[in-house]
């Protein structure tokens, strides 16, 4: 992964835990970018060997969950990488102006609005707060205080800033253990830049526009936590929505996630304390000297890693789509 020492330019002004996350974002957006270079490559090619998943929870909106593992190069070393790449439906566009009204949504509204109360009463979707941002002149600075919860129109991504820093509060990470189900506070940072939002016009005879938006994610964790692989626990990791109106009125919805390295613990208790799921397999492994293999253990669960981070992302987009019906239909949800 990409390690630095502090870009220069920072203000005295901020503090050391400002500066690690300017550190921090500077490094994702590096590492960020080679990530996304290496899936859209390989995904318009076909080249990517995708396995659909049982996600195990029925969603209002259809979908498909694909998940795939693989190797790549960062920085001109080899590494593994896993992912997932979730395919699904919005609620379709009537009339005309089906290029204007999903890019003014994806980029304006998406994010910004994408929080809710679900039915079981509890926060649903994204909190999102904005923190610290790199200038368009390079300078780093503070977001002021009363745009902190109000996200700019992505749009503003270049022309305005190199990036902004976000904290994402991830409301719908529920968890089941048999008959107990667990609602997990979790959070992440990650760096909105203009490297992973754009459009495309015309990509296919059948559509008039796609459109992405994404972030690669922060190695550093807003809320602790015991997992191994989650926010803050990535090596290099990105998140992209993409958004597609189709010429007979379809909105599709495509999301990608991908992260380098693949899992290398199920729970981090901490740098001198082995993991004893991985950490048991490997011993498993070694007491039979090697005739019990730990590929398909693993794959099982980095599986089911990517099942757990594809729910949380369906249920966003559940309740996203019905954000989306309010603003193209000219309501207030």
């Amino acid at each position: 992964m990409a390690t630095s020492s502090a870009p220069p330019g920072i203000p005295d002004s901020f503090s050391a835990h400002e500066k690690f996350l300017v550190q921090k974002a500077e490094e994702a957006i590096v590492n960020g970018v080679e990530l996304k270079d290496w899936y859209e490559t390989r995904f318009d090619e076909g080249r990517i060997n995708l396995t659909t998943i049982d996600i195990g929870k029925p969603f209002r909106l259809k979908n498909r969950v694909r998940v795939f593992f693989d190797t790549m190069k960062m920085h001109g070393t080899p590494t593994s990488i896993m992912g997932c790449v979730q395919e699904g439906e919005f609620t379709r566009l009537e009339g005309g102006s089906k290029r204007r009204m999903l890019r003014e949504f994806v980029m304006k509204e998406f994010l910004q609005r994408a929080h809710w109360t679900s039915e079981d009463g509890h926060p649903g979707g994204f909190g999102i707060e904005q923190s610290l941002c790199r200038a368009a002149d390079g300078s780093y600075q503070r977001i002021r205080e009363g745009l902190r919860y109000s996200l700019l129109d992505l749009r503003e991504l270049g022309p305005t800033f190199r990036w902004i820093l976000l904290t994402v509060q991830i409301h719908d990470f529920v968890m089941e253990f048999g008959p107990i189900r667990k609602r997990f506070k979790e959070a992440a940072c990650v760096v909105l830049d203009s490297a992973f939002t754009y459009s495309i016009e015309n990509p296919t005879p059948d559509c008039e526009i796609e459109i992405t938006i994404g972030y690669p994610f922060v190695d550093f964790a807003p809320i602790p936590n015991v997992f191994g692989f989650g926010p803050g626990k990535f090596g290099a990791a990105i998140k992209l929505y993409t958004f597609l109106a189709m010429r007979n009125g379809d909105v599709r919805t495509r999301m990608a996630f991908m992260a380098a390295p693949r899992c290398e613990k199920v729970f981090d208790f901490g740098k001198n304390v082995p993991d004893p799921v991985y950490g048991g397999a490997a011993l498993a492994s070694a007491v039979t000297f090697g005739l019990w293999k730990t590929d398909a253990f693993h794959r099982k669960l980095d599986s089911r890693m990517l099942g757990q981070h594809s729910r949380v992302h369906q249920a966003l987009m559940d309740g996203a789509d019905k954000v989306w019906c309010s603003y193209y239909r000219g309501g207030v949800p």
